[in-house]
């Protein structure tokens, strides 16, 4: 129970740092839109962040916590997932062509500690949503599997541009943030899901 009421307080914290670093985004977006055009012959890529989801999975007690947006994606209700809900829960959220890759997938992140890439379809609320979940799994000191973090995002073509990384990007803002309020064990789980990056993932 002290394990449960742990990983909500730290999934509360993740997900305000979250918001902070969407907010912050914002408003440097609202700058650049106001400030001076200044002209250049340089070829420039914009990057372009998305909203991310952040979830954990008590892997010993099967509890899937996530934020709003990981709810949102799969349908659920904050509260659930601010009480802990079954992966079996998560996966019937899929598409039925979806779910045995996904629950493999999961499998051998947590048997071999690697992480994973996963892409797969919800229907919340009847409309498809095609999502892309990322992370690996923590081992405690005893080598046992622990905590799998990592974070979702929609894939839309909007949101994708050549050269931009915007997982990355989003991670490494929300990571500083922690650091500078010296939340040490969300920085921790920050970065693990910064670490569960693929370095050149392809999107469409």
């Amino acid at each position: 129970m002290e394990q449960m009421e742990r990983t909500k307080v730290l999934t509360s914290e993740i997900a305000g740092l979250l918001s902070d670093v969407r907010e912050n985004i914002s408003v440097s977006r609202k700058l650049l839109q106001d400030g001076p055009k200044v002209p250049s012959t340089r070829e420039t890529v914009r990057l372009v962040i998305p909203e991310i989801g952040f979830f954990t999975w008590f892997v010993a007690g099967n509890l899937y916590h996530g934020d709003s947006l990981f709810a949102a994606l799969h349908g659920m209700e904050v509260e659930d997932l601010a009480a802990g809900v079954a992966v079996e829960d998560l996966l019937g959220r899929m598409g039925k062509s979806d779910q045995p890759q996904v629950a493999h997938g999961l499998f051998q992140a947590i048997k071999t500690g690697e992480r994973c890439y996963l892409e797969y379809s919800t229907y919340p609320g009847g409309t498809q949503r095609k999502v892309v979940l990322t992370g690996c799994c923590l081992r405690n000191e005893l080598g046992l599997a622990s905590f799998f973090c990592g974070i979702v995002v929609e894939k839309k073509a909007a949101l994708v541009l050549d050269g931009s990384e915007p997982f990355k990007a989003y991670c490494d803002a929300a990571l500083s943030l922690a650091r500078e309020r010296g939340n040490l064990l969300a920085a921790r789980y920050l970065k693990s899901a910064l670490n569960s990056v693929p370095e050149k993932a392809e999107h469409v």
